[in-house]
């Protein structure tokens, strides 16, 4: 999918959601009533969520044999996520760059890296989704089944990426290069158990932080749901940034998150109107928090943030 047509999707998703919500709004506008000091919370919980995610990307890199600064990663992390809101996931591959030019990661490296981390937290956060799902909802109801199929789809696509091995290419082309180093990547990380388990682990917590930050939206707008419920939303939205078929899944997670509240007995406008203030405080947080991670690896090394033509199976 091209880059415009991905930027065009976003851009029409969100504006129908907002026109969505301005159609209820006499229903949805005396609901929300966050205070200072669920904001703090909400903000503070952005914060915790990035220290997460370095340090599970710095796990998961010390697996391949490369050792990485935590507070570097944390700016990374932030500058990445800001910049995965332009054409192409910038961030992804200025994330890619940085690693490599920093820290010696190789390109092929990067992306079984890149890949795992995804598959991980997919296989991860839905699994815990569809738990609860069965256990506290069931699957009586035909909005749950179908909930459950996606669920189950997406566990079992990540653990066909993390346990089954692929037939290892015989050429000596670019391609076959490429997915031969790519590969021995994916073994390199598969081996060390212990840093797989304390990056899966983590990965929990911060699945755990997107459902808080649900939770204190949704106690803010008067429609408390049973606590598993905000468990099988942050597994949606966790998943769903992830998909990314629009920047930084613009509009698409909140469609999502809208109609997973539906499963969950919520009224569709209340779920769109909670995923909407979520995406409000966690953009606000990376434009602000981030913009100043960006210009400061930006001083640090401006080189960093031009494009690259070193050959991506460089070891």
């Amino acid at each position: 999918m091209g880059k415009w047509v991905k930027n065009i999707l976003g851009l029409v998703i969100l504006v129908f959601l907002l026109w969505y919500l301005v159609g209820h709004w006499q229903q949805l506008r005396v609901l929300l009533r966050l205070g200072p000091g669920q904001l703090v919370i909400l903000y503070s919980l952005c914060f915790l969520s990035t220290l997460v995610a370095a340090r599970v990307v710095q796990c998961l890199v010390s697996a391949l044999k490369t050792k990485t600064e935590f507070w570097d990663m944390v700016w990374l992390q932030n500058a990445a996520v800001l910049l995965n809101y332009m054409p192409m996931k910038f961030g992804t591959l200025f994330r890619a760059n940085y690693l490599k030019s920093h820290y010696g990661l190789a390109y092929s490296h990067f992306a079984s890296f890149f890949l795992y981390i995804t598959f991980l937290m997919t296989a991860t956060s839905t699994a815990l989704g569809l738990v609860t799902l069965a256990a506290v909802y069931g699957l009586a109801e035909y909005e749950s089944k179908i909930l459950a199929g996606v669920f189950a789809g997406a566990i079992i696509g990540s653990l066909i990426f993390l346990l089954v091995p692929l037939p290892e290419p015989k050429g000596k082309g670019r391609l076959s290069t490429a997915l031969r180093a790519f590969l021995a990547g994916r073994r390199q990380m598969a081996k060390d158990k212990k840093t797989i388990f304390a990056a899966a682990a983590l990965l929990v917590v911060n699945f755990l932080i997107t459902a808080c930050r649900l939770a204190i939206i949704y106690h803010s707008m008067g429609k408390d749901i049973h606590p598993a419920g905000y468990l099988i939303l942050g597994a949606l939205g966790f998943v769903i940034l992830f998909i990314s078929l629009t920047p930084g899944s613009l509009g698409i997670r909140e469609l999502v998150l809208g109609a997973g509240a539906v499963v969950l007995g919520v009224p569709l406008e209340v779920g769109v109107l909670a995923a909407v203030v979520d995406r409000a405080i966690s953009m606000s947080y990376i434009f602000v928090v981030g913009g100043g991670c960006t210009l400061s690896l930006w001083h640090k090394s401006p080189a960093d943030f031009k494009e690259q033509q070193e050959n991506p199976t460089d070891q």
